[in-house]
């Protein structure tokens, strides 16, 4: 039996979509058959011989654009309307679609009587393609979420992540080459952590705001924590008072090792050519203090000399930084061998409370397992090891710094893959991230 009515296929994976068209009141003047597949549309195009596609473009198994192809470029089927349907609006896709010969250009989402609207004009030869809109009518009017964005004066920044000395070159452009400094700002106060060659960087961008006082922590006086001091540029302010934190213990106070190293055969200043008014405090580690709104506490750190570890506490966040750690001297096994009632750990029970209270560390991991075979009494922690610390503490987030100076960019990277490669065997969830030059965190 013969009939008027013209045939349309409805081609979309979606099901509720495909009930709304059928149960829609106009779908009754045509006969309407569906696929949900590339394939089983092509089937129907051969069975079914619609009049009329309405397809979506991202269509399993075969992509419209290329059923629009095949249609198009077939001589008997090229009659063939062709609507096509996204929720993904791009202007590349539309002139491709229109480009092949699409008869109109859908977004999703749309009211069934829109499509029965859009078929009864095609079928009256009055069906053209609308110009490109550029956005999605679902979007139109509607607000640009932006996330709260953290204080711009309370963060910590790394101007220097290297130990033992500094290096350059294009293999140290990811993670940098200055040796440590960290900052730490929140609101008016500032704290500076050791001063080595990051200081110098640091105390330019610091000069263009001269701030008044300055507070500068040195956790210990080898090479790479001080060689930046002298290039300090606040050191040139005679209005700015920086005052120098250190531990007691060193061979010599700070003042005398600081004097010596601006000797003039080493430097054109001496130290009391220093313009800014200096003044030297002694770190009592155990024994906490404050900074302003920063709290800070100390810990010895196991290292050649007087060699400190800090932990801050600013507003709700409290955070542990030790660069220089050698954590389960002389231990070469896996992580998991260290139970925390281990003898190996009586030593460092100490220091496991002194950072369980931390919400995140960053703690050096400057050797692999194979360097550390020869490293061991160096005064620094191997990838493994520093990982037991982080199981001891239960730390949820790492942030690994001090990194060996003969590591290039691609070591680096080379070791993080081998961190998270512990945890996997470990079966530890913890976030582990590598500090770089210039590297912010809010707080």
């Amino acid at each position: 039996m013969s009939t008027s009515k013209k045939k349309i296929l409805i081609a979309d994976p979606d099901d509720e979509l495909i009930q709304l068209l059928q149960k829609e009141k106009e779908a009754s003047s045509y006969i309407i058959e569906t696929a949900k597949t590339g394939h089983e549309c092509l089937s129907k195009i051969n069975s079914f011989q619609p009049d009329l596609i309405l397809i979506e473009m991202m269509l399993p198994e075969i992509h419209s654009m290329e059923i629009l192809r095949r249609i198009k470029s077939d001589p008997h089927k090229k009659h063939i309307g062709v609507i096509v349907t996204t929720a993904y609006l791009m202007m590349q896709n539309y002139h491709a679609a229109i480009h092949l010969g699409c008869a109109f250009f859908l977004e999703k989402p749309f009211a069934p009587e829109e499509a029965f609207s859009l078929f009864k004009q095609y079928f009256e030869h009055k069906l053209h393609p609308e110009p490109f809109s550029g956005q999605q009518s679902t979007l139109k009017g509607a607000h640009c979420y932006l996330p709260k964005m953290h204080s711009a004066n309370s963060y910590i920044k790394f101007w220097g992540t290297r130990g033992s000395n500094p290096v350059s070159g294009p293999d140290y452009v990811r993670f940098g080459g200055n040796t440590c400094c960290l900052e730490i700002r929140h609101k008016d106060d500032l704290v500076i952590v050791d001063a080595g060659t990051g200081i110098r960087p640091l105390g330019e961008e610091l000069g263009k705001f001269n701030p008044k006082k300055i507070n500068l922590l040195i956790s210990h006086t080898h090479w790479d924590h001080v060689a930046g001091f002298p290039f300090f540029t606040p050191l040139y302010d005679p209005e700015c008072e920086i005052t120098i934190w250190t531990p007691i213990g060193f061979e010599k106070t700070t003042r005398e090792l600081f004097t010596e190293m601006l000797a003039y055969a080493y430097f054109p200043v001496r130290l009391d050519d220093i313009k800014a008014k200096l003044i030297f405090k002694d770190i009592e580690v155990g024994v906490p203090f404050h900074i302003g709104e920063i709290f800070i506490d100390t810990d010895y750190a196991f290292h050649p000399g007087a060699t400190v570890c800090f932990k801050f506490k600013i507003d709700k966040t409290t955070f542990g930084y030790a660069t220089d750690n050698e954590f389960l001297l002389g231990h070469h096994g896996s992580p998991k061998l260290i139970a925390k009632d281990s003898p190996l750990i009586k030593p460092y029970r100490r220091m496991i409370q002194f950072f369980k209270t931390c919400d995140y560390l960053i703690h050096e991991a400057q050797y692999t397992p194979a360097e550390y075979l020869t490293k061991v009494g160096w005064g620094h922690s191997s990838i493994t090891n520093a990982t037991a610390l982080i199981l001891l503490t239960e730390m949820k987030e790492w942030i690994i710094t001090h990194h060996d100076p003969k590591h290039t960019d691609q070591d680096i990277l080379k070791k993080m893959q081998m961190q998270y490669d512990v945890f996997d065997e470990v079966q530890y969830a913890c976030r582990p991230r590598v500090a770089f030059d210039g590297m912010t965190i809010p707080l």
